[in-house]
């Protein structure tokens, strides 16, 4: 029997637990909470988790640190198409632009929910600071635990989710678990995660309310699918894992119009062993995650074993070749000053077979460039929204509401903001023409251009006591074409 050794460690606590997959649920062997003391350095958290766990590791088991989802950064990017082995340096280049972590990737991977060589990628993620890494390998190493993967607790749920979807192998699955004041929602399709995000629910623990917020979300994330085509492959079936499983599953029902079936989180987890108080809820991620380890399932994403690129084949060969090259040339040119200037054509023999050599790798560097070109031009395409919007605002509306600088009549409303590519398109509301051209001159400074559409005055409906309405287009410009083109 396959038994898994589990620990989650935060600021006050490690979890520990012991696991082992039973017919169609994971069985929590034992478990045991142990005491920490946040600002504590990692070798007395250490030695503390060693303490508490010395009767629990009996013989060697495989070892996964489950990381809690408050402790990691995570980010969703949109990538254009590459090869697949180029995927990894892409993420890693655009990862270190979104989140802060450790110039090699430490404790970084990644997990491609769709894409290939031919269309964009949709890529999560997930990632520690590099401080936080430093202190999670230290306490690990100083509780003594050789561990085989660090994986984040999220990703507990849709291993759980294959327990209640074994029989809809392929089909496209989406399921809800609400977890203290938030929820996780996430798509599986066959043995591949398609989507997964996390939901804040209302602060009042009320079964209705969490319902409601959760059925939301569950209609976006249908929504999704169905854009993205994956819906069109066959019918979707909806499932809800938790606590009142019967109520919410009914309330989501009604509210997305297609049966959701209730799963009760104790058909999946067996915690009658855990004497010390914890909750099943408490205990089912790192359960699932310690199920697939004992399963021998890879985990999506592995902060322990990220995503790298493929090792490039040997140049050994190519290095030898260079060498024996150079020191031909350096013995040809002691011959040559031997025997006079008789062999010329011998040396541009020479020098024509070097440089042959080194064609297949000024190609590869040609290659290279082209990729980055296309990568810097898809970049360049596109803009910062949230940057964006700071910048274009504080041309909008320069002075805030309180300020005594604040001038009323030359304020602006958006009522409504297309973003394309590099181009903004508002629909605003003014108080009067004159305001128009203040705005303008004012977005013209900042470097934009600006192309007004229709003006229309407003009599009735719009937003009350801004009687002008205006359309218009602009562009954030590079301040060496804004002043070569000059504003009008």
């Amino acid at each position: 029997m396959s038994r898994v050794f589990a620990i989650k460690v935060q600021s006050g606590a490690a979890l520990a637990m012991v696991v082992r997959p039973e017919g169609g649920r994971v069985v929590v062997e034992a478990a045991r909470r142990i005491a920490l003391v946040e600002g504590d350095d990692a070798r007395t958290r250490g030695r503390a988790i060693a303490a508490g766990i010395a009767d629990l590791r009996s013989g060697r088991m495989p070892t996964v640190l489950v990381v809690p989802r408050s402790e990691l950064s995570w980010q969703n990017h949109e990538l254009p198409p590459v090869p697949a082995e180029d995927l990894p340096d892409l993420v890693h280049l655009q990862a270190q632009r979104d989140l802060a972590i450790a110039d090699d990737g430490e404790g970084f991977d990644f997990l491609p929910l769709s894409g290939d060589e031919e269309h964009p990628y949709k890529v999560i993620g997930v990632g520690l600071l590099p401080s936080q890494w430093k202190l999670l390998r230290e306490t690990c190493d100083a509780a003594d635990l050789k561990l085989d993967r660090i994986v984040p607790e999220p990703l507990g749920w849709p291993e759980l989710g294959r327990l209640v979807a074994s029989d809809s192998a392929g089909a496209l699955t989406v399921f809800a678990a609400i977890v203290e004041r938030q929820a996780t929602v996430w798509a599986s399709e066959g043995d591949s995660l398609r989507l997964i995000r996390t939901v804040w629910l209302p602060e009042d623990d009320n079964a209705a309310a969490d319902a409601a917020a959760l059925g939301g979300e569950l209609r976006r994330t249908l929504l999704s699918l169905a854009q993205s085509g994956a819906e069109q492959r066959g019918a979707v079936k909806c499932f809800y894992i938790g606590a009142n499983a019967d109520e919410i599953a009914g309330e989501l029902g009604a509210t997305l119009s297609k049966p959701v079936q209730a799963v009760p989180l104790e058909r999946l987890v067996d915690a009658s062993a855990v004497d010390f108080g914890a909750t099943i809820v408490d205990l089912a991620p790192a359960a699932g995650i310690a199920a697939a380890v004992a399963a021998h399932r890879a985990s999506p994403i592995d902060l322990l074993h990220p995503r790298r690129r493929p090792a490039p084949p040997s140049r050994r060969r190519t290095y030898v070749l260079a060498g024996a090259a150079a020191a031909a040339l350096a013995a040809l040119a002691a011959w040559q000053g031997y025997r006079n200037v008789q062999e010329p054509l011998e040396a541009a023999a020479e020098a024509t077979a070097t440089r042959e050599a080194l064609t297949p790798i000024l190609e590869a560097y040609a290659q290279d460039e082209i990729k980055a070109a296309a990568v810097k031009g898809w970049l360049d395409s596109s803009v910062n929204l949230l940057t964006e919007f700071d910048y274009m605002t504080a041309q909008l509306r320069p002075e805030p509401l309180d300020s005594e600088k604040f001038k009323a009549d030359e304020d602006v409303v958006l009522t409504k903001l297309v973003a394309a590519n590099r181009e903004i398109t508002l629909d605003a509301a003014v108080k009067n023409n004159d305001a128009i051209q203040q705005i303008e001159s004012r977005l013209r400074a900042a470097d934009y251009s600006v192309a007004r559409g229709a003006v229309e005055v407003k009599t009735e409906g719009g937003v009350p006591g801004y009687g002008v309405s205006v359309v218009g287009t602009i562009e954030r410009l590079d301040p060496a074409a804004a002043g070569e083109g000059g504003a009008p």
